[in-house]
């Protein structure tokens, strides 16, 4: 069984780091450098275009992370405090970091009139080098208990052995990292990259969240019909990106305006 390492702060120069925070950090710099050479390799608009279009991207994500984990996760803590939904500090929510940076990088796009489906891939093509260090964060600090199991790929608590969903979601996203890459390698038709992106992370979360842990009380995981809210929203997406797939095939290719420089170091 893994041993569990508790990483959640540490000290640097008498200084305190919090390892989520600044790991979530790392991951959205990484994912804008990511996007912006992405869009220097497709000849996009002018960088500081993208760079505000990242910047509105991951402002949404946050916003909607912590308000729809709010919502649908603590519903009952919202209620007696209605302020919740703005302390952004309290908790994330994948999916709802997903849904508020598609709401907010489509109304960006729709403002300056530029193609939704060659940024909604810039974005995508990004997502998973940033994903990467989140989950890394979510790793770190344990904040996915899951199901009491005598597995090998258990994590041994103080209170008992179980699944770290974090941990397991970090050891498949390399997965969606190379997915990214080879379909950017190998079609350019906007849209693909999206719609394989959202057809690939529900087929690896969906059944992942059936392993959330049921008896943690107040920290388990909320069921709608038997199933987490990610898993509902899995649904939505497999759905969703079964339709951009079929989409972009109708669209022609992008030219690449720099070929050497189509995938990131």
């Amino acid at each position: 069984m893994i041993p569990a390492i508790d990483l959640a702060d540490f000290r640097v120069f008498g200084v305190t780091f919090h390892s989520f925070g600044l790991l979530v950090a790392v991951g959205v710099l990484l994912g804008h450098q990511v996007a912006v050479m992405r869009a220097r390799a497709l000849g996009l608009a002018s960088i500081a275009l993208v760079d505000r279009f990242t910047l509105v991207v991951f402002a949404g994500g946050f916003l909607g992370g912590h308000m729809l984990d709010a919502i649908f996760y603590h519903p009952e803590v919202l209620r007696r405090n209605p302020w919740e939904l703005f302390m952004l500090h309290h908790g994330l929510s994948s999916f709802g970091g997903i849904t508020g940076a598609v709401i907010a990088g489509l109304t960006y796009v729709r403002i300056h009139k530029l193609n939704p489906w060659v940024f909604t891939d810039l974005a995508n093509y990004s997502f998973p080098f940033g994903w990467l260090l989140g989950r890394t964060g979510c790793a770190v600090v344990h904040d996915h208990p899951g199901r009491l199991t005598d597995s090998a790929l258990g994590v041994r608590f103080a209170a008992g052995t179980r699944f770290d969903l974090g941990l397991i979601e970090l050891a498949l996203t390399p997965l969606l990292l190379v997915l990214v890459l080879v379909v950017a390698r190998r079609t350019r038709r906007p849209g693909m990259i999206s719609g394989a992106l959202a057809v690939a992370y529900p087929l690896m979360r969906f059944p992942l969240d059936f392993l959330r842990a049921t008896d943690l009380g107040p920290e388990s995981d909320p069921r709608y019909g038997g199933l987490t809210p990610a898993q509902w929203a899995c649904l939505g997406m497999f759905v969703l990106g079964v339709w951009m797939l079929a989409r972009a095939r109708t669209h022609d290719p992008l030219p690449l305006a720099h070929p050497a420089a189509s995938s990131p170091p």
